[in-house]
């Protein structure tokens, strides 16, 4: 992924469960769209070839950072 196409996503779950991952901007369309339906099941790539399978009736919030900082030079 390009440093450009990347943002930070947090999502909070009933219960407590936080997952916290970088997605590609494709990734976090698709994302945004399922989550402002209220329903069903957001599939969605994450960081380190990871997958995820979200079902949004059971999320509390979701943090999205748009510009995601780097240490270093």
């Amino acid at each position: 992924m390009a440093a450009a196409d990347v943002s930070r996503v947090e999502i909070g779950f009933d219960g407590g469960l936080i997952v916290v991952t970088k997605i590609a901007a494709k990734e976090w369309a698709g994302l945004e769209e399922t989550l402002k339906s209220g329903k069903g099941v957001a599939t969605f790539s994450g960081d380190e070839s990871s997958t995820y399978h979200v079902d949004v009736s059971k999320i509390s919030y979701v943090k999205h950072e748009a510009h995601v900082g780097r240490v270093g030079f």
